[in-house]
């Protein structure tokens, strides 16, 4: 959900791209559908940034409206076809019709009433914490964030930033996660800077982008990138730049209009059509590991660092590593592993090695042991706290080091 109180033409966007509504659908006439394809032309005619589209774009509708394409009493399909038909001409991801109508009637309302726009962005950025869904330490203590929208309610959710600012300017390095992102609210986007960046300067600070992730989510990596101040990592982000408008369309539809063209101030340019393309390019699903990676090596290369926190970040890196390049081994090599090491006992299942202590009785037992490398190195499942380093004829606990060993022979058969 957007707000579209302010806007910055050189940073910000708002809108969020077409998304489906889960209020009652009302069904349509001709007479109701007509008068909607009416007010949308007419705010395009006034509104649109693009004026030598603004023709076009009504032809294609009427066009469209003539050959019967929107004939249906379904509002939700009325409002698909619409925006398939606007995207034709214009190719611009903040051009949409969304049949809502309970955004509907809140931009119909008095805006500072319990019923109008302030209300219903106010429950939404709530029932979401302002889009701050998921913060957690990863290992080498980078410290985590996602964001999933750019939501805005004044004293709520500069509140919710600075909660979270306070927890990543802990970290050793930071990761904002923006993937899926497909914007908000400007004002949020501008605070981002405030309450994550500024505070983190000097370390390494990554966010991360697919091609999920547009507007206001764009506007964050791009203007970042224009001043070198984070890394971008993933895949090319979805391309829309425009600052949008949204228009109570009757009976119950909401129309986004772009009416602006931002342009950075460094670039003087901007991400319409583009997107943001990443300084680390992979998949978006991997993005994640390949920054965590890219931060460990920077944290292990800095000249301070003590030997305890670079073997670490060792330890963190061969677990990402581990994650992208799955080890298999031969089950005969299990098998030869299998036996009794003092008061652990390992045996061979179907799905590999598993774990038994005795001497820890509340222990989780028969644990799965998942391969790290060829040479005897095992995670042990539900932690990455500990591993197991086998080398034939004994067994070494490892307690987040490969120096915090704990030893046992093995048995003899």
């Amino acid at each position: 959900m957007t707000s579209a109180r302010k806007v910055l033409a050189t940073a910000g966007c708002i809108g969020l791209f077409a998304h489906p509504a889960f209020a009652d659908s009302k069904p349509l006439d001709a007479t109701t559908r007509n008068a909607a394809l009416h007010a949308i032309e007419d705010t395009i005619q006034k509104t649109y940034v693009f004026p030598e589209l603004k023709t076009p774009l009504a032809d294609k509708l009427e066009q469209a409206n003539t050959a019967h394409r929107y004939d249906s009493d379904d509002a939700d399909a009325f409002a698909q076809h619409v925006t398939e038909d606007m995207n034709a001409v214009a190719h611009d991801g903040h051009l949409y019709l969304t049949n809502d109508a309970d955004e509907y009637a809140a931009r119909l309302a008095p805006p500072k009433s319990d019923k109008g726009e302030d209300a219903y962005y106010r429950a939404v950025a709530i029932r979401e914490n302002s889009g701050l869904v998921e913060q957690k330490i990863l290992p080498g203590n980078i410290r985590y964030l996602k964001l999933t929208a750019f939501h805005w309610t004044p004293g709520l959710t500069p509140r919710a930033y600075d909660d979270a600012g306070r927890f990543l300017k802990d970290g050793d390095a930071i990761i904002v996660d923006l993937r899926e992102n497909g914007g908000g609210d400007s004002d949020a986007a501008d605070y981002f800077s405030k309450a994550f960046v500024a505070p983190n300067k000097g370390k390494p600070f990554y966010v991360l982008v697919d091609g999920h992730v547009g507007s206001a989510a764009e506007a964050v990596p791009y203007g970042l990138q224009q001043e070198k101040a984070a890394i971008v990592v993933g895949s090319t982000t979805y391309g829309a730049a425009n600052n949008n408008k949204k228009f109570p369309i009757a009976p119950q539809f909401v129309l986004s209009v772009s009416y602006n063209r931002p342009l950075n101030p460094i670039s003087h340019a901007n991400w319409e059509g583009t997107g943001v393309v990443p300084d680390i390019v992979v998949r978006g699903s991997e993005a994640l590991e390949a920054a965590e990676l890219d931060a460990l090596g920077k944290l292990a290369a800095r000249p301070d660092v003590k030997a305890e926190t670079l073997a670490e970040y060792k330890w963190s890196r061969e677990g990402i590593d581990a994650h992208l390049h799955p080890v298999i081994l031969p089950r005969g090599t299990l098998k030869n592993y299998a036996g009794t090491y003092g008061t652990i006992t390992l045996r061979l299942a179907d799905d590999g090695l598993r774990l038994s202590r005795s001497d820890r009785s509340r222990w989780e037992q028969d644990v799965l042991l998942t391969p790290m490398d060829a040479a005897g190195l095992f995670a042990v499942q539900g932690t990455d706290a500990l591993r197991v380093r086998l080398n034939g004829t004994s067994l070494d606990l490892l307690h987040g080091s490969e120096d915090a060993r704990e030893p046992f022979a093995r048995a003899k058969p």
